[in-house]
C-alpha cells in the first residue's frame, strides 16, 4: 500500500510509467573500457634463424548482432537520456516494412492512474510478437531496466537496489531473438555505463556517441493509458485510480521532516497495526495506542484488507450529493475519494474514512449527511491581497480551491478564519503535539457554520509560532469525512 512512503514528488525510481518526454540534447556518459593488461612475450634475437615472413592482414569480422542491433541506437540513446532525467520508464522500437524504425510507447494522460512496468513489458511484447508473426513489423526491442549484472538475469527490476543495467529485448522476423544489457553503476550522483558486452568498444561508442535530433518526436506511434470509468444505476461516476497512497496523511499527523527522518513512526503504526490482530488482547488496552482526544487512528483489520489512518473527530456535518467516486484499485477498492455538492452549492471532495464498511451507500445513495473534518499538510499566515476585480480582500475573506500539488486526493489550498484552537496532543506519551483548529472556509452571512471545519495541523507543519483567534490564515489540507444519522 505503500502507507509509509514521505509526502515528496515522485521518487526518481519509481515504478508508474511515465510518458516520454520531448527530447532535449542530454550528455551521456561516455562508456568505461575495462583495461586488460596486453602480455607480450620477447624472444631472443639469437633464436631467430630466419627472417619473419610478414603475416596476411585478417578481415575484419561482422558482427551480425551488432549490424542488427545498431539500428535501434537512438532509442538506447533515448533511453539512458530518460535515466538521466530520473525516468525508468521501459520504452520500445519496431522496425516497419520499408525498414524505418519507429517508436512506440504508452502515454499517461491520467496522474492518477498508470501501468505497472510489469504490465507495459507484457502489452509491448504481445503486441510486437502478433505484428511480428502477421508480417507487419520485421523486428523490434524493446529496452527496459533490469536486473542482469553480468550475468544471465534479465529480470524486471522493481526496487531501487535491484537496477543494474539497460536490457534490450529484441526479436527479429529470421527467428533470432534475445537479451543483450547494457551495465551501469552508481556513483555518488552520477552513473556511469560499461557497454554491450557482445559489442566492441568501438561498436558501443558508434551507439553511444549517437546524437539525437532536438525537438524531434521519436514516438510517432502512442497508446494512452486510461483510467477505467462507468457511470452507475444511481448517475454517479465511478472513476479508478492506482497511485494513491495515504502517506500524506500521516506526515500531516507527524510532520513531514518527522516522518521521513524518525523511522519510530512508521514503526508505531505497524507495531499498532500487529498489536490489532491479537484477539486476547482487550479492546480498551488497544485503545490506549489509538485514540485520542482529538484524533482517532482508525485500524482495519480483516482476512483481505488491512490499514490504519487517521480520522479527525468532529460534530460539523453537512448535506451533501455524490457525484463521482474515485476508487484506489491498488488496495483492492476499498478506498476512494468521493466528490460532489455540498449544501447545494459548493464543490467538495474527500477521502471518505469509513468506505470499507459503507461502500454501498456511497455508490448507491446520492444525498447523504456527511461530516467533515481535516488534517492541515503546512499552514502560514495569510497576507492580503487584490482579487481579480481590483477589491482587496479583507480580515473576513476566505476561500479554497482544488490543491494545485494534490488535486486528485481530495485536498485544497485555502484562506481561513481561525475560530477555536485547542492543544492537541498524540500518541500515548503525547509526543505528536499540535493545534485543533476550527477554520472557516466559506463566510455566509446568513449561515454561521455553512463550510466549517475543526482540522489538525502538527506544530512540525506550520510556519509559524503564534496562533490565535480570529487571525486568517492559509494552507493546503486534506479533507476527509463519513456518513453521519
Amino acid at each position: 500500500m505503500g502507507i509509509f512512503d514521505f509526502f515528496k514528488k515522485k521518487d526518481n525510481r519509481q515504478e508508474n510509467v511515465s510518458a516520454p518526454i520531448q527530447q532535449q540534447e542530454m550528455p551521456v556518459e561516455e562508456i568505461v573500457e575495462e583495461k586488460v593488461e596486453e602480455v607480450v612475450e620477447t624472444v631472443p634475437k639469437t633464436v631467430l634463424e630466419t627472417p619473419v615472413q610478414p603475416q596476411p592482414v585478417e578481415e575484419k569480422k561482422v558482427n551480425e548482432l551488432y549490424e542488427k542491433i545498431k539500428i535501434y541506437s537512438d532509442y538506447v540513446v533515448y533511453s539512458i537520456a530518460l535515466q538521466l532525467r530520473g525516468d525508468f520508464a521501459p520504452i520500445s522500437a519496431f522496425e516497419n516494412e520499408n525498414g524505418e524504425v519507429e517508436g512506440f510507447a504508452y502515454m499517461i494522460t491520467d496522474p492518477t492512474y498508470g501501468l505497472s512496468p510489469q504490465v507495459v513489458l507484457s502489452n509491448m511484447k504481445e503486441k510486437f510478437e502478433n505484428e511480428l508473426k502477421e508480417g507487419k513489423i520485421k523486428s523490434y526491442a524493446i529496452l527496459y531496466h533490469s536486473q542482469f549484472n553480468d550475468d544471465d538475469n534479465h529480470a524486471l527490476a522493481v526496487n531501487p537496489e535491484d537496477l543494474k543495467a539497460i536490457t534490450l529485448s529484441y526479436h527479429f522476423n529470421d527467428s533470432e531473438e534475445g537479451n543483450i544489457a547494457l551495465p551501469y553503476v552508481f556513483e555518488n550522483e552520477n552513473v556511469t555505463f560499461k557497454g554491450f558486452a557482445e559489442f566492441s568498444h568501438e561498436e558501443n561508442n558508434e551507439i553511444m556517441n549517437n546524437q539525437l535530433v532536438d525537438g524531434k518526436d521519436y514516438f510517432t506511434n502512442r497508446e494512452e493509458i486510461k483510467s477505467p470509468e462507468s457511470t452507475n444505476e444511481a448517475g454517479i461516476i465511478i472513476k479508478k485510480s492506482n497511485v494513491h497512497s495515504l502517506a500524506n496523511m500521516w506526515g500531516g499527523i507527524f510532520g513531514f521532516q518527522n516522518f521521513q527522518t524518525q523511522e519510530k513512526f512508521s514503526q508505531y503504526l505497524m507495531e499498532t497495526m500487529a498489536l490489532y490482530r491479537v484477539a486476547e488482547i482487550a479492546a480498551d488496552e488497544k485503545a490506549k495506542f489509538t485514540e485520542f482526544k482529538y484524533v482517532t487512528f482508525k485500524t482495519i483489520i480483516s482476512d483481505d484488507f488491512n490499514t490504519i489512518y487517521p480520522e479527525v473527530k468532529t460534530d460539523f456535518s453537512l448535506e451533501f450529493e455524490t457525484k463521482e467516486i474515485r476508487e484506489w484499485e491498488n488496495v483492492e477498492n476499498n478506498e476512494a475519494i468521493v466528490g460532489g455538492l455540498g449544501r447545494d452549492t459548493f464543490g467538495l471532495w474527500f477521502f471518505p474514512t469509513d468506505y470499507v464498511e459503507n461502500k454501498t451507500q456511497y455508490q448507491t445513495q446520492n444525498k447523504l449527511n456527511i461530516s467533515i473534518s481535516g488534517i492541515i499538510f503546512v499552514l502560514d499566515l495569510h497576507e492580503s491581497f487584490d482579487l481579480p476585480d481590483g477589491t482587496k480582500t479583507d480580515e473576513e475573506f476566505t476561500a479554497y480551491k482544488p490543491s494545485q500539488d494534490l488535486p486528485d486526493y481530495g485536498c485544497i489550498d485555502f484562506i481561513g478564519k481561525v475560530l477555536d484552537i485547542q492543544e492537541a496532543e498524540l500518541l500515548p506519551d503525547g509526543s505528536v503535539k499540535g493545534f485543533i483548529l476550527k477554520l472557516r472556509l466559506i463566510t455566509n452571512s446568513e449561515v454561521e457554520n455553512f463550510f466549517t471545519v475543526d482540522a489538525f495541523v502538527s506544530k512540525e507543519n506550520m510556519r509559524f509560532a503564534a496562533l490565535s483567534v480570529g487571525m486568517q490564515v492559509a494552507g493546503a489540507m486534506q479533507l476527509q469525512g463519513k456518513i453521519v444519522g
